[in-house]
């Protein structure tokens, strides 16, 4: 097998999961199968061709440990890796944050069977040793259901602090997302399952690595002398290695050699130097794992007093390995002693009292070594190496039979209300917005785990979101009447009597009478028009110096679609005002859209600054459209048809007002999206050289060196791939319309007025209907690949009666903006740049993308 691990820690650094994860690395290698691990970056680790490093955050190291998020940009790393490194068989996490993460959506993302070993207490953890313990579990709690849903059931355990409830939210909704969870300890997988955690659960011990133990002599041990105890661990408050030093202090007769590093050293050496005990506690600092069992071969006992943390402790196992006794607090960790000496309770006393008692009588050390002997061996990594394969085969055959996949994407449909999820996340007075605001694709993505209807709140705002193509066309192609009184609201002073607002016979004349102006007559003409403005600002952009391609796409863009407005000399001003007011105002649409009206009402300063841009927008364009009126003539753009349309069944004309509602929509709706989606085009093209050269050999072949016209697009199918694949990968992420009456879906009924919510980029971005889904392939829309489920899949400029109207000229734009670009130059992104996904509108937008151009 092919095991892909997944960890969030370098194996290099200190640990005990680093080195159980090392381990089990070298056992399974042995056994003949193969482990690519995904960590951590360490700056100091030697390099090792089957370690892949993932990219961490730019914030300081938390206790050591460089952070890494299951980021976009890591994504693509893991998948390349996938891609090079041939197939992986199982997906196998062992932590709990970000890596981890990464590795979940990774196996989800390429249908592969997923297993997670729980390790850590990170309950106790937390709380031993944070200045926040509430604080800073429940914020990892919230960072943590942005990517896993936290949906199963949790009993209450009155014993548990609210810190230690929102740390075990994390540790059982990471084990949840399993198809099989291997525990270290029987008491561990007790927890687990006492935590709500359904899938199945096998106790595996870790194990110490083969080749530490193979020619390694005999125990070597005095029974004179002063006692001799050995500490080996991180040097950290959830280890009381401060009480340790206090009950050997304590304890005549007694000496200690300390072996690690961390958080605690100073206090350490403080207390040894306060004490002055420096002639019987030493600290030796960080060792090899080989060197700290050296030295437990001179010991007498390891002294492990953690209590309430450890689920099992690696320097436990390499204790048993080198027959040496152990002196412990926590009775829980006793099932993996198979002979100790445990103190009666928790407390330094207890602790003090224990190693008093060894040092008086060594004749209990010597029966405890006796019984030892007959399990060194039991703690071998090669011992456990079949178990954990049988978990792997096991996870394979749940995968096959589909019971996983169920539970990744329930199919079930609700019949009640009370049936459908609600999403997690949701916080008072703003529900789901600022999890919706911050994260939008990781939000929408996470849906679909949770059934084919999820409800979610938007300030007092209901929703249900369809998380299947299927159920959104059936609900969509149905007669069902939708209104937006929520974008109608948020946008009124700008557009709000617009098409896309509108509802049941007033939106359908308004469709009909819009639509003459975006007729493939039209587009022809409106087409040549976007080639010129298209080859006049590609030729005009200078060569090798840094340009930011996102505000040339929204440039390019506002003056493309302006331009087919209204073409007349006299729209001159107009545009200006467009280029000067839309990009803010389609800044502020999805949040006002988002927020409460009682919260949006006291953006004061946003809110004036709003209604004045506003004002000035739609009196620029009332002005160009009082002139057409008084002109009386077709200047062959979207305002003469406006204009001088006739409805043939009402007798109907658009009002001025109307007409400027439709521009400023189709300002709206198509600049930000059509920049959002070109500016991605021009990125993905920018990082994938061999789908750049095949542009650039199509361009040269079609194109050549001259300039771009509409009638070369038909020739050159590869172009039309990339722009099918860009607007599949950053298709919309929320779209939505209230019910304007109750609405039966299947068994349930959604009441009225709420939110039927769908989003193409999750629906886009699920296995179900595209393979390998965050694998950006223009490939899967050749003729040849390009299925039927695919295509019902895409979704991106809706569906039905409400799909946009734009739709061809969209992608007519972005295929005529790319070739000009790309025909004429070569594009290097800034290598020091981090290119985000803003949701400043409903298509996420590059942050930026700043790059140097060179002639081709």
């Amino acid at each position: 097998m092919h095991i892909a691990m997944f960890v969030d820690y370098h194996p290099a650094s200190l640990g005990g999961v680093q080195t159980a994860v090392s381990a089990l690395r070298r056992g399974l290698e042995r056994a003949g199968h193969r482990v690519t691990l995904f960590v951590a970056p360490d700056e100091n680790a030697a390099p090792d061709s089957d370690i892949v490093a993932l990219h961490p955050l730019s914030i300081p190291a938390i206790n050591g440990f460089e952070v890494v998020a299951p980021t976009r940009r890591n994504a693509e790393l893991i998948d390349a890796e996938f891609a090079a490194r041939g197939p992986v068989d199982i997906v196998h996490t062992q932590s709990t944050y970000g890596v981890a993460i990464a590795g979940m959506k990774a196996a989800r993302r390429h249908r592969i069977p997923l297993v997670h070993t729980a390790q850590s207490r990170d309950d106790a953890f937390i709380e031993l040793t944070s200045p926040a313990p509430h604080a800073t579990a429940l914020v990892l709690r919230l960072l943590h259901g942005r990517y896993v849903p936290h949906i199963h059931h949790m009993p209450h355990r009155a014993e548990e602090s609210a810190a230690a409830r929102h740390a075990w939210w994390t540790i059982s909704g990471q084990a949840q997302t399993a198809d099989q969870v291997i525990a270290p300890t029987q008491h561990f997988a007790d927890l687990l399952l006492a935590h709500g955690v359904t899938r199945p659960i096998t106790v595996v011990s870790n194990g110490v690595d083969d080749a530490l133990l193979d020619g390694r002599a005999e125990r070597r041990h005095l029974d004179d002398g002063p006692l001799q105890l050995i500490w080996c661990g991180r040097l950290s408050a959830e280890k009381r290695l401060l009480e340790s030093i206090e009950a050997v202090r304590r304890t005549e007769n007694c000496e200690l050699d300390i072996y690690g590093d961390g958080d605690l050293h100073g206090a350490a050496v403080g207390k040894i130097v306060e004490r002055r005990l420096g002639d019987r506690i030493r600290l030796h600092g960080r060792v090899s794992q080989s060197e700290c069992l050296d030295a437990m071969a001179t010991a007498d006992a390891l002294l492990f007093p953690s209590h309430g943390f450890d689920t099992q402790g690696m320097v436990l196992l390499e204790a048993q390995a080198m027959g040496l006794p152990v002196v412990y607090s926590d009775p829980a960790l006793a099932e993996s002693i198979p002979a100790g000496v445990p103190a009666a309770d928790a407390s330094v006393e207890a602790l003090a009292e224990t190693l008093a008692k060894l040092a008086a009588d060594r004749s209990i050390l010597s029966d405890l070594r006796a019984t030892l002997a007959g399990h060194t061996e039991d703690v071998r990594q090669s011992r456990q190496i079949a178990k954990v394969v049988e978990v792997y085969v096991q996870a394979q055959a749940r995968f096959l039979d589909d019971s996983p996949n169920a539970t990744a994407f329930p199919t079930t449909m609700p019949r009640t209300l009370a049936e459908i999820p609600t999403a997690p996340g949701k916080v008072p007075v703003l529900g789901h917005s600022l999890r919706a605001l911050t994260d939008a694709p990781g939000f929408v993505t996470s849906l679909p785990a949770l059934g084919p209807i999820v409800r979610v709140h938007f300030g007092r705002q209901t929703g249900y979101v369809l998380t299947t193509p299927d159920l959104l066309r059936e609900v969509n192609l149905s007669d069902a009447e939708f209104e937006r009184e929520d974008l109608r609201e948020a946008i009124a002073d700008i557009a709000g009597g617009a098409v896309n607002v509108l509802r049941g016979p007033e939106h359908r004349l308004r469709r009909r009478m819009i639509s003459p102006a975006l007729r493939q007559s039209r587009l022809a003409e409106y087409a040549e028009a976007a080639a010129d403005i298209a080859n006049t600002w590609a030729a005009a952009l200078p060569v090798g110096e840094r340009v930011n391609l996102m505000d040339e796409a929204h440039g390019l863009v506002l003056d493309t679609v302006s331009a087919t407005l209204f073409t007349a000399d006299f729209g001159d001003s107009a545009r200006r005002e467009i280029r000067d007011s839309v990009p803010w105002l389609l800044s502020q649409v999805i949040v006002r859209t988002a927020l409460p009206p009682q919260l949006r009402k006291l953006r004061v300063i946003a809110n004036y600054r709003w209604r004045s841009k506003a004002r000035h927008l739609r009196d620029a364009v009332g002005a160009v459209v009082a002139e057409y009126r008084r002109r009386d003539e077709d200047f062959n753009d979207v305002v003469s048809a406006l204009i001088r349309h006739t409805d043939s069944e009402t007798g109907e004309r658009l009002s001025d007002a109307h007409i400027i509602d439709e521009a400023i929509l189709m300002l709206a709706g198509g600049v930000g999206s059509m920049a959002s989606l070109t500016g991605w085009l021009w990125h993905e093209v920018s990082l994938r050289p061999d789908i750049a050269e095949k542009l650039y050999a199509e361009l040269d072949s079609v194109v050549g060196t001259g300039e771009v016209r509409p009638e070369h697009l038909g020739k050159m199918p590869y172009l039309k791939q990339v722009v099918s694949e860009t607007i599949r990968f950053w298709g919309p992420w929320i779209s939505a319309a209230n019910a304007s009456a109750d609405l039966p879906i299947g068994e349930v009924t959604i009441p009225a007025g709420s939110a039927i919510m769908f989003s193409p980029y999750m629906v886009q971005h699920d296995p179900r209907w595209f393979a390998h889904p965050e694998t950006f392939d223009p490939e899967r829309w050749n003729a040849e690949n390009a299925a039927d489920t695919a295509k019902k899949a895409m979704i991106s400029f809706g569906v039905g009666r409400r799909r946009c109207l734009g739709d061809h000229f969209a992608m007519l734009e972005i295929a005529l903006a790319s070739a000009a670009l790309l025909s004429r130059w070569r594009l290097t992104p800034d290598p020091k740049h981090r290119v985000r996904a803003s949701n400043r509108d409903f298509v996420l937008s590059p942050n930026a993308l700043p790059v140097t151009l060179t002639r081709r």
